[in-house]
């Protein structure tokens, strides 16, 4: 059985495991009893309901049951005068002993509920995570198959193939990031880092407190450093083996506002008409109520860049 599966589920009822359990609690409480008397209390079933509840919890009802009728029965002997013998109980010893056990059986009756709900809970949280998979599985088939279709499709246009499949694969990535999160948010640090693969360490400087984007958000920001990465490939300063980009960000309010500087590279001069990689970045960041403004500066391309990460 798995490690992290609750204690109330690595115990089955009737099992051997269920009986140490319930001679542990019977034996801790009684131990407790005793050590109550010499102290002058005189509560008969005071310790025992604590062992019923634990019992119950921990090792199912019929284990509870067990320590009920456990702890009646080394009450009568050994609390009750005459000391250590099953002598005749009083009407007041009968009526604890009834309430003992009726109360005691409530409580068993409650924690068999706890025990139902817990159970049921872990179940749903299994299938939901076994669909989560299912449908993360699906999800990658899907975006391999789109870029597939898409090779496929353009087999004489290799460079509109490998643009397109490649902005699959971004958004797929993202993806992937969003899956694997806990709290199905992405660290913007990650998204960056995604952008450059394994480039992230020599050719990207970050900057920024840590931000967490939504799903949406997050997929649509992959895309849009996809874009930023492959232009400064082709005319930017990835074109370089020297060249180097900074992305440095802040939050203000709910907005996020981040700068990419690019140095080291060609000079850079603005384009005659802007192309469908510019199209894409541009109506991915205003979907988010962001937007970007490019600086065309000699040294190397800048960008301001907001959005609403949430």
């Amino acid at each position: 059985m798995d490690s992290r599966t609750p204690l109330i589920e690595r115990i089955r009822p009737c099992s051997f495991a269920a009986f140490l359990v319930a001679i542990v609690c019977l034996g801790l409480a009684t131990a407790l009893r005793v050590a109550a008397g010499r102290l002058g209390v005189n509560l008969l079933f005071a310790t025992y309901f604590p062992a019923v509840l634990v019992t119950a919890m921990l090792a199912g009802v019929p284990a509870s049951l067990g320590v009920i009728f456990g702890s009646v029965g080394i009450a009568w002997w050994a609390f009750i005068p005459p000391f250590y013998e099953f002598a005749s109980p009083s009407t007041t010893d009968i009526a604890n002993a009834l309430l003992f056990i009726i109360s005691s059986s409530c409580i068993a009756a409650l924690a068999y509920l706890f025990r139902d709900v817990v159970r049921k809970l872990r179940e749903r949280d299994r299938e939901r995570e076994l669909l989560l998979r299912e449908m993360e599985h699906r999800g990658r088939n899907t975006y391999a198959v789109v870029e597939a279709i898409v090779r496929n499709t353009l087999v004489h246009d290799r460079v509109s193939a490998d643009a397109i499949a490649g902005r699959v694969r971004a958004v797929s990535s993202a993806n992937d990031l969003v899956n694997q999160s806990n709290t199905k948010t992405v660290k913007l640090r990650s998204l960056l880092s995604l952008a450059f693969a394994s480039n992230a360490a020599t050719k990207l400087r970050m900057s920024g407190p840590d931000i967490d984007v939504t799903p949406d958000a997050a997929r649509k920001l992959g895309l849009v450093f996809h874009e930023l990465v492959i232009n400064a490939m082709k005319y930017g300063a990835l074109s370089n083996p020297t060249g180097r980009v900074s992305a440095d960000w802040r939050a203000d309010g709910d907005t996020v506002r981040l700068r990419w500087n690019e140095t080291g590279g060609p000079p850079v001069a603005p384009p005659q008409r802007d192309g469908f990689g510019t199209v894409i970045v541009t109506q991915s960041l205003k979907s988010l109520s962001g937007d970007i403004v490019f600086a065309f500066d000699p040294d190397g391309l800048g960008c301001d860049i907001s959005f609403d990460g949430r």
